[in-house]
């Protein structure tokens, strides 16, 4: 058969795992699997054509070749050093083949799927990660399925079936979005889920797959750029019944550690007892760690203030991962650490916020205020709204973090789902539980009481009940950030205190929510 022509093809990269494991004493059905090599896999493949290098799909000859890590692995061993190796073979070769086909083993192909997402930035070919739960030597191993159904969507261009430009999983038919990826079954051939997004595509008598789900490439002038550099000085920490401020302290104090992707209950929530948050609240101002909030929940996502029992983790400086998966958040953090972004960690939380490659439904962007006349934003907080000296105003804090992605749309041609203003950490200074009283007002600094409401500049009203020691307001101003913000200019925010007022205020910011 006639050899493809040059961008034509697929390249196989074998990592290790169960897919191309054997005994390690082949007189021993009962000892331990071991990664083998790859020439086993690609014998097994029916319609490969090894003097060619060649494989035949529908009646179409693809060409494949394969490479290997210089040590393959069982996936339990993985760590940042062979994400580095993978994502670097990739660039390597990547313009010698039109998609490319990873064999991974399943215990951690969710964190590989994930880590390559963030690391592969402005990826316009398909990367397609398969492995399987039983062998491919062995009866009714799924492997050969798999890695068939894998290579065919990665030779989507020749093959004329919509191309997805993205880090998937292919599993059990279904092609997954790599870092929407969970594991749901130790060994059941239906292994794993998206189960916040649908699958991208799935393979039955033909290929289809749901073009409206996936990630549109850049019209402008992009290149593959691979960031190397990961972080892993970071944890993940599933919060339980019971569980003790001095072992979270024991956490927080380990040398190095920057980061910390915290697995809440439910929507987010967490103990609302003050040690719990006197701990978290030492990890994120005392230790400067980089907080993000994910459900342990399979399905759903992290609504911060929603309910009281999540209200004080916003205040103490823990930021939302939405519907994040704990793989996608940590290895995203990983990602964003290893940047040593100049703004520190403000900026690195505003960054952790973006949904840069599809593993959240949207974005999260920050418009940080401080107080006015002030350089340093840190210098002069916590603030004091008191009746006696009348409004107090608060000016835009630097520019909005877009991140530093290529062909990173404006957040401004996007669509704006909802908009929040938070006030965080608010307490009385004379140490009475009464009422919160005060009006806010947009780019009125010369508002007062009188103001008149129907201005498009009137955020609302606050009057509501302290609910603790510490308390935050959130107000919806979705529909006055529609009207008026639109980021021109830097922006002031004014507290017209209402009776009755005599609070400190540790931070302010308004939260945009906005899809791509």
């Amino acid at each position: 058969m006639s050899t493809a022509s040059y961008m034509e093809g697929v390249l196989i990269i074998y990592t290790g795992g169960t897919i191309g494991s054997v005994r390690s004493d082949p007189i021993d059905p009962m000892s331990p699997l071991v990664p083998d090599d790859m020439a086993k896999i690609l014998d097994s493949l029916p319609g490969y054509i090894p003097q060619d290098k060649e494989i035949v799909l529908k009646y179409q000859a693809i060409r494949l070749d394969a490479v290997a890590l210089e040590k393959p692995i069982d996936s339990s061993n993985i760590s940042a050093k062979y994400w580095q190796e993978m994502a670097s073979i990739i660039k390597e070769h990547y313009e010698d083949y039109e998609g490319f086909v990873l064999l991974h083993g399943t215990d951690t192909m969710a964190y590989t799927s994930s880590a390559l997402a963030f690391m592969l930035e402005n990826l316009t070919k398909p990367v397609i990660i398969t492995g399987s739960q039983l062998p491919i030597g062995e009866t009714r191993s799924d492997a050969v399925q798999n890695v068939v159904t894998a290579i065919e969507f990665a030779a989507a261009r020749s093959l004329g079936h919509p191309v997805v430009p993205e880090v998937c999983v292919l599993f059990h038919n279904e092609l997954f979005r790599g870092c929407r990826l969970r594991k749901v079954s130790a060994s059941g051939y239906r292994g794993f889920d998206s189960p916040n997004l649908s699958a991208l595509g799935e393979a039955g008598e033909h290929i289809k797959v749901r073009t409206e789900l996936v990630r549109q490439i850049s019209d402008r002038p992009t290149w593959l750029d691979v960031a190397m550099d990961l972080d892993m000085d970071i944890m993940s920490l599933e919060i339980f019944p019971g569980i003790k401020p001095e072992v979270l302290r024991a956490i927080f104090d380990t040398e190095g550690l920057r980061g910390v992707v915290l697995k809440t209950f439910g929507t987010g929530n967490a103990p609302t007892t003050r040690e719990f948050l006197q701990e978290i609240e030492y990890g994120v101002r005392e230790k400067g760690l980089l907080f993000v909030n994910v459900t342990q929940c399979l399905q759903g996502e992290v609504k911060q203030g929603l309910y009281e029992v999540s209200a004080g983790l916003l205040a103490a400086g823990v930021i939302s991962g939405l519907d994040m998966t704990p793989e996608a958040a940590l290895t995203k953090m990983a990602m964003i650490l290893g940047r040593k972004l100049e703004g520190g960690c403000r900026a690195e939380a505003d960054m952790m916020q973006l949904n840069l490659c599809g593993e959240q439904r949207a974005s999260i962007y920050n418009v940080h205020f401080r107080p006015r006349d002030v350089e340093n934003s840190k210098s002069r907080w916590p603030v004091t709204l008191q009746d006696n000296i009348g409004p107090l105003v608060l000016e835009q804090d630097g520019d909005i973090f877009q991140g530093h992605l290529q062909g990173n749309a404006s957040y401004k041609d996007k669509k704006l789902e909802q908009a929040f203003l938070r006030l965080l950490g608010i307490k009385r200074k004379d140490d009475k539980r009464d009422r919160l009283k005060f009006k806010v007002y947009l780019d009125e600094p010369n508002a007062t009481g009188k103001s008149p409401e129907e201005r498009a500049s009137y955020l609302g009203t606050i009057n509501k009940r302290f609910t603790g020691d510490t308390d935050n307001v959130l107000l919806n101003i979705t529909q006055s950030a529609k009207r008026i913000i639109d980021m021109g200019h830097n922006l002031e925010l004014t507290l017209v205190p209402l009776g009755g007022s005599d609070i400190e205020l540790q931070n302010a910011h308004i939260t945009l929510i906005i899809r791509d």
